[in-house]
């Protein structure tokens, strides 16, 4: 049986057994795999990095999504950058006051390739008449002065600082991002596993607070991320997302979204850092 071996540590890596290829391709931008496997259904790979399964991606999906959303409380434009798997416009379909949902994904082979095969994930709403596909690079997209103060909430399902990544970690683009947010505009961030990317952590910490007034980090687990916790952060230009909503008002909504992960638990428990991340 073949076997998948990501490689995005160096000395340390997972190996996972590929039940069967569906997809192997080199696209203009990077080589796409997906496969089936046991523990965790079909897999999306991106460069030999593991990017989404069917099985655990709710662990992630839902907490880049509920959390903004249900601590803002009524956001209604929502850009996604990255995102091409689709998982994350689909939780926020759940959210019957969404107007307007854009994907910034670079790579169109992804769009077309999840839409495809990644039905269990993306529940086919890359092509719902709310979601809006822009296939461009991310960095570049949000200079757009028509996008100026125009989304409620952003969200970076950026890749790792790899590659064209690379631009979605850079101080302007933090800057770029706050001047597309409304003035109660949520911004969240994928910021990778702090056991092995520290330095990411700390860089993002220091661009968001020299730009942001209110700005913070709040945790996730996901069993195919490895390392243990995965660090998502957050930045706002005056909402406070750890205070600003009594949950006990939302609990009947939130029962409602049918998530596997996400809980109003979950919300208020995932800012409580362990120690050695605070050190950080």
């Amino acid at each position: 049986m073949k076997k998948f071996s990501e490689n995005l540590y160096k000395k340390y890596n997972q190996n996972i057994f590929i039940e069967k290829i569906i997809v192997k391709k080199k696209s203009k931008f990077q080589d796409i795999l997906i496969f089936n496997s046991k523990y965790f259904g079909k897999i999306l790979a991106l460069d030999n990095v593991l990017q989404i399964t069917e099985f655990d991606h709710y662990f992630y999906s839902e907490m880049l999504t509920h959390l903004p959303m249900i601590s803002h409380g009524n956001v209604k434009k929502v850009l996604i950058i990255g995102g091409g798997d689709g998982a994350i416009a689909s939780e926020l379909l759940k959210h019957k006051k969404i107007k307007e949902i854009f994907i910034c994904e670079i790579d169109e082979d992804v769009i077309n390739l999840s839409h495809k095969y990644l039905k269990k994930i993306n529940h086919g709403c890359l092509k719902n008449s709310k979601v809006n596909i822009a296939i461009e690079d991310a960095s570049k997209f949000i200079k757009n002065n028509k996008f100026k103060n125009y989304f409620d909430l952003i969200i970076a399902d950026r890749p790792d600082p790899i590659g064209p990544g690379k631009n979605l970690f850079k101080l302007n683009f933090y800057k770029d991002i706050k001047n597309s947010l409304t003035h109660e505009g949520i911004a969240v961030f994928q910021n990778g596993v702090p056991f092995f990317q520290k330095k990411e952590l700390k860089d993002t910490k220091k661009y968001l607070k020299s730009i942001f007034k209110f700005y913070g980090l709040y945790l996730t687990v996901v069993p195919t991320y490895i390392g243990g916790h995965m660090a998502l952060t957050w930045a706002s230009k005056a909402t406070d997302i750890t205070n600003t909503i009594n949950l006990n008002r939302k609990i009947k909504f939130i029962k409602k979204l049918n998530t596997k992960y996400y809980t109003s638990e979950i919300h208020q428990s995932s800012f409580h850092l362990p120690q050695w991340i605070k050190d950080i």
